[in-house]
């Protein structure tokens, strides 16, 4: 008994001579570890992989990767198509008012972009959906002057017209003068 005594005592001076070892989230110096880096993937992979998605209807895997885009390369050529992809899936899935907000964002953020004529039309019909038919009829008529040869504008006079409305906002008439 005496032999195993010493053999456990000789085993717990061993561990307490030997350096401790690193907690999780330390270095072994005792400093806080750093967060691994998130390497974004290209963004032509990350793009086509949300467009490949989005129409397949994959609209969860979709927001996941137009999200990543915008977080990562928000500054590039196909920034605008992507926050148009995030706003487009939310108005299909019938959230219209934060399909708005979003629509808001291509036609403020990347108005030169090529998804700009389409966000201000479905912002449009967003509105329209929503039972806002008088904003919804002032977003369809300002696509038509800010882009009136678009195939938007077009879409818009068509949605116009089936509503009753005119293409262009009326002016007042002159009305006679009372002197």
């Amino acid at each position: 008994m005496s032999k195993q005594l010493d053999d456990v005592q000789a085993a717990q001076q061993n561990l307490q001579s030997q350096p401790a070892a690193a907690q999780p989230g330390t270095t072994p110096q005792g400093a806080p570890a750093q967060p691994p880096q998130v390497q974004a993937p290209p963004p032509d992979v990350l793009y086509n992989n949300g467009l490949r998605d989005y129409n397949a209807a994959k609209y969860d895997l979709a927001v996941q990767e137009f999200s990543d885009y915008m977080k990562f390369y928000n500054n590039t050529d196909l920034a605008g198509n992507a926050q148009f992809y995030l706003a487009d899936i939310e108005y299909r899935q019938g959230d219209y008012q934060k399909a708005i907000q979003d629509y808001d964002k291509v036609i403020e953020r990347y108005p030169e972009g090529n998804k700009a004529a389409a966000s201000q039309l479905k912002k449009g019909y967003a509105l329209l959906n929503t039972g806002q038919k008088d904003a919804g009829t002032r977003e369809l008529r300002a696509l038509i002057a800010r882009y009136p040869r678009s195939l938007e504008a077009q879409q818009a006079k068509d949605r116009l017209r089936q509503l009753g409305a005119t293409p262009t906002a009326s002016k007042p008439s002159p009305g006679r003068r009372r002197d």
